[in-house]
């Protein structure tokens, strides 16, 4: 698999880990640098007396990353390291095996991916209904009880709301959480953090959100197929596999990947861009805090499988069910960017078909990054989002220098977080 510096940095967990992984990508801190197709290993010297035992898996454009460091980041800085050394082209490599642990690991993995999928057991269509019966009944209880207690919310008013405690807040949230509506509970677990904004238009919103959720729910016998999977995707049932519909697409553009935590969860955001439709796909991943996650595919790289959607009213979330070819370095393509003044319509529309939409995958181009705001060459510009650390920013902005770019990021209608750029020059016509 080709390796870029740019692409590595991309795949580091936060601005530290990379940082840190730069200053280990210098050979004399590796006693030992190998690889074996496919397989990067090599051991870092670190404080203590024996090195630290690293392997890349860049067998499959899901790459991997072990250590015996005790670090629970992924990739970790010396696995970040081990990668940029190679992109970099620097020092000699020896053609070695790895060792017997990473080759365990190894092992594993594969048996993994080629391991057959066991057939499912065909699921009894009575107690189906039966069990479906009982958690709506439980679920429509949960519901009605958050009606009541949105409508005393807005009663008292936002003083009063201010003057809550915490525990209340939290006290609603595991009610919904026992009504097995986790989706509704983490919108009530947001509440808090919306409550001193000055003007409340951002509570209110949210609060319309909720009170929305409630209301189709009650009426969702009418609702459209895509609709009712929206639906059910707010209140975050699980995926219905079933139901996923192929896309004709098979070129994608990994345009990049941002990862967040969530309660006891860590979820990746993986998007996809369509080479030859200009398609948005986002993929996601869950892991628990404690359990590794995979590295992801490298951004700005094209990967060939088949891709299935979601049920949805608006199709985003998609599941990559098999990539057919090693990926390939390739900038983002300049023939399916939007303008910033398209963005309006865009988000208006996006909504207009899942109201409770949190974000959606845009490529901007072309356009400019400043310290605060992506603007546009016809005076227009949008915020960047608090999250993008400065370093990240500036990295950005490197890449373009000071001609045009075109960067692919996230939008939710208020700020902009960009996830990968290539300059005017780069972007593929």
């Amino acid at each position: 698999m080709s390796l870029t510096p740019e692409a590595v940095a991309a795949l580091a967990p936060d601005a530290a880990s990379l940082k840190a992984g730069q200053k280990l990508a210098t050979p004399t801190k590796w006693p030992t640098l190998a690889l074996d197709e496919g397989v990067l290993w090599g051991e870092a010297q670190g404080s203590g007396q024996q090195p630290y035992l690293v392997g890349v898996d860049l067998r499959t454009a899901d790459i991997a990353s072990k250590c015996s460091c005790p670090s629970r980041k992924f990739p970790c800085k010396h696995a970040l390291g081990l990668l940029l050394l190679h992109a970099q082209g620097a020092s000699e490599w020896q053609t070695r095996p790895p060792p017997e642990t990473l080759t365990k690991w190894l092992s594993g993995r594969t048996a993994r991916t080629e391991k057959p999928k066991a057939a499912a057991k065909a699921a009894d269509p009575t107690q189906q209904a039966k069990t479906w019966a009982k958690r709506e009944k439980k679920m429509s209880a949960g519901l009605e009880a958050l009606e009541l207690w949105l409508s005393d919310l807005v009663r008292e008013g936002l003083l009063a709301a201010r003057q809550r405690s915490y525990s209340d807040w939290d006290g609603q949230a595991a009610r919904l959480v026992d009504a097995q509506l986790p989706g509704a509970a983490r919108l009530v677990r947001q509440i808090p953090g919306l409550l001193h904004e000055e003007r409340g238009e951002a509570l209110t919103a949210h609060l319309g959100r909720l009170y929305l959720l409630i209301q189709a729910w009650k009426n969702r016998e009418s609702l459209g197929s895509g609709e009712r999977a929206d639906l059910l995707t707010a209140l975050e049932l699980p995926l219905d596999k079933s139901a996923l519909t192929p896309s004709l697409q098979s070129k994608w553009l990994c345009v990049g990947s941002t990862t967040e935590e969530e309660g006891r969860l860590t979820v990746r955001r993986t998007w996809l861009l369509g080479e030859e439709t200009g398609e948005v796909a986002l993929l996601l991943d869950f892991a628990s805090r404690a359990a590794a996650m995979n590295s992801g595919f490298l951004p700005l790289h094209r990967q060939s499988g088949a891709l299935a959607y979601a049920p949805s009213a608006y199709h985003q979330r998609a599941v990559l069910e098999t990539t057919e070819e090693a990926a390939v370095p390739t900038p983002l393509s300049a023939r399916h960017a939007h303008s910033l003044g398209e963005l309006t319509t865009l988000w208006a529309g996006a909504l207009a078909a899942n109201p409770w939409l949190e974000r959606v995958g845009v490529l901007l181009g072309p356009v400019y990054l400043t310290a605060e705001q992506v603007c546009g060459y016809d005076g227009t510009a949008i915020p960047l989002a608090e999250g993008v650390g400065s370093s990240y920013l500036w990295y950005l902005w490197g890449q373009a220098n000071t001609e045009p770019a075109y960067t692919f990021g996230e939008w939710d209608g208020q700020s902009f977080f960009p996830l990968s750029l290539s300059p005017e020059s780069e972007a593929a016509r």
